[in-house]
């Protein structure tokens, strides 16, 4: 009876361990099983997460080299329109420019300055030894001068009023084109006043000296200046050097003048 007490029971204690064991090995294999799909899962995910990185850096590549695309497009665009203003020509300037007519003495106005200004320097630079004093009218110019009115724009002239005198000063703003008619008739004057005019002998060396004189569109006759001194013979060439050398005197005033 003991005996089969003893057999029963350990019969059950086979049992109980058996199942024990049992349950433990399914334990065991759901953890693993456990284990595995969470090391599975994380590998997706940490798989998914690259692939995500990966994707997000295409794109930012893709972004950057469109970006960098459209800004060499636009450089490229903007290139020709820079370069475009250092092809056109160079405008001509439209401001007036000074005749640039050769005169007698390789002379030439640089612009326009009114006779009045020339005759006003021309006195200045004189002084007391400037001696005309009578204005000279257009008829005057053309009966006396021979100075045709189509010829020019502007004209003065003075004269000295003693009969004794033969101080004159012309000054003519030519046409364009005009000058040499104003040259031609103011030439043709000095060579009459000088081989046919009666003259003073102390006049004489101051005729013999007159000067025509072109700068430009600009004419003058010149006979000015001092006295000559009195131990200067009418017949001495030194006598009409010294009248030469006072029409200088109004040839630099209307250099400087006119030269502004």
């Amino acid at each position: 009876m003991m005996k089969k007490k003893l057999i029963a029971a350990l019969l059950v204690c086979a049992m109980c361990a058996s199942l024990f064991a049992a349950c433990t090995s399914s334990g065991d294999t759901a953890s693993s099983d456990a284990s595995s799909a969470i090391t599975s899962s994380e590998t997706e995910s940490s798989q998914a997460e690259s692939s995500e990185a990966e994707s997000s850096e295409a794109e930012s590549s893709q972004a950057a080299s469109s970006e960098a695309e459209s800004s060499e497009a636009a450089s490229s665009e903007a290139a020709p329109s820079q370069a475009a203003p250092s092809e056109k020509p160079s405008t001509p300037s439209s401001a007036p420019q000074a005749s640039q007519t050769p005169s007698s003495n390789n002379a030439s106005a640089s612009s326009t300055v009114a006779l009045s200004t020339v005759l006003d320097a021309v006195k200045n630079a004189y002084g007391e030894n400037y001696l005309p004093s009578m204005d000279l009218t257009a008829e005057d110019l053309k009966t006396r001068f021979g100075l045709n009115a189509d010829d020019y724009t502007e004209a003065i002239g003075q004269v000295a009023m003693m009969s004794t005198q033969v101080d004159t000063f012309v000054a003519v703003h030519a046409k364009e084109g005009k000058a040499e008619n104003v040259v031609s008739a103011l030439n043709a004057y000095r060579d009459d006043l000088v081989n046919n005019s009666m003259q003073y002998p102390m006049n004489i060396p101051k005729v013999n000296a007159s000067k025509v004189y072109q700068k430009g569109d600009y004419v003058f006759f010149i006979m000015l200046g001092a006295f000559a001194p009195d131990d200067l013979l009418a017949d001495d060439p030194a006598a009409v050097t010294f009248h030469e050398e006072q029409n200088q005197i109004a040839i630099d005033a209307i250099d400087k003048t006119l030269a502004g």
